[in-house]
């Protein structure tokens, strides 16, 4: 009998309407609940151990079941996803990464939404980054403007051109001090110049995470910095590995065995052994679809993006419910 279950990745999970940021984009704590009434009608949530179990033969899987995974530890997870859970009976993954956990650093992902959300329009932080490039025009590894907007200036899924050509240039584009020191300018001026205060109030603490864990949720782990795995050669990706396993250092449980979410899904046969070697039991993955599960496919496991299913508890099965 094949085994299949439905695996849901959330991130933001917040009231829209009373945040400092509405550009943010995000999941509205309404939705999410709708979510939840629509998931409890048609699923039966199970946690991680079930599903280990399940591989292992020594337990069956309910009909239709999901397991609930939030990215990158924010704030709200703790605040307001946990209470929601525990009152549903509903257990949850959650993936912090390192840096934002133990260090509260904000990861560079992050600082890239805030700007954005922050800035009046995606252009005006396009411009900055134009600027800061003019000023390095010395520099062999760094390209003219207009270069640089001739491959980044697009449409890529949802965002415009501007604001993809901003997460071009500040996730891949620019040499790496490059990149570091001008996402750190625009952080600066258009969200905050204390860094360490933006962290605390983005994400949780330690002493959240072990609430976490004593409530019943898998804590598990993201990455060190959110790096994407495959842009690392096999020793980059070994240290980044390492350094997400800090997260279960500070909330006190053994590092192995452990689950683990790649950092936007990025794998590669690399990053499969490197887990395996640690003891990872369980990785989950972006791309969209129903997981098999099976001893060897257990360290690449497919998710649904919240928005694959419903926010409404009347709401009848959608395409992938129908599919589970």
């Amino acid at each position: 009998m094949t085994l299949r279950v439905t695996i849901v990745m959330y991130h933001y999970v917040r009231r829209l309407a009373a945040t400092r940021f509405p550009r943010l984009t995000g999941l509205d704590l309404d939705a999410f609940r709708g979510q939840l009434a629509y998931v409890a009608k048609h699923y039966a949530p199970v946690s991680v151990l079930d599903i280990l179990a399940a591989v292992r033969g020594e337990t069956e899987l309910p009909p239709r079941p999901i397991v609930l995974t939030f990215d990158d530890g924010y704030a709200e997870h703790y605040r307001e996803v946990m209470p929601l859970l525990a009152e549903a009976r509903i257990p949850g993954v959650f993936f912090p990464a390192a840096a934002s956990l133990v260090d509260r650093r904000v990861l560079d992902v992050n600082k890239i939404q805030f700007v954005l959300a922050a800035a009046d329009t995606p252009d005006l932080v396009a411009n900055a980054i134009d600027r800061a490039i003019e000023r390095e025009a010395g520099r062999d590894d760094v390209k003219a403007p207009a270069a640089y907007r001739a491959d980044g200036w697009k449409p890529v899924r949802f965002d415009p051109p501007a604001a993809s050509y901003v997460k071009y240039m500040l996730q891949s584009a620019l040499p790496a001090d490059l990149r570091a020191s001008v996402l750190d300018s625009l952080f600066a001026r258009f969200v905050s110049a204390d860094e360490r205060a933006f962290a605390d109030e983005l994400y949780f603490t330690p002493d959240h995470a072990r609430e976490l864990a004593q409530a019943g949720m898998t804590i598990g782990c993201h990455a060190d910095r959110h790096l994407t795995l495959t842009s690392l050669p096999r020793d980059g990706q070994a240290a980044e590995i390492d350094g997400s396993l800090r997260v279960l250092d500070v909330i006190g449980q053994p590092r192995s065995p452990f689950v683990f979410s790649y950092a936007k899904g990025a794998h590669n046969a690399d990053s499969l052994a490197l887990l395996h070697a640690r003891g990872c039991t369980l990785a989950v993955t972006n791309r969209p679809s129903i997981a098999t599960l099976a001893p060897d496919t257990l360290l690449m496991l497919p998710r649904l993006d919240a928005n694959h299913l419903p926010f409404d508890g009347l709401a009848p099965p959608n395409e992938w419910t129908l599919h589970a």
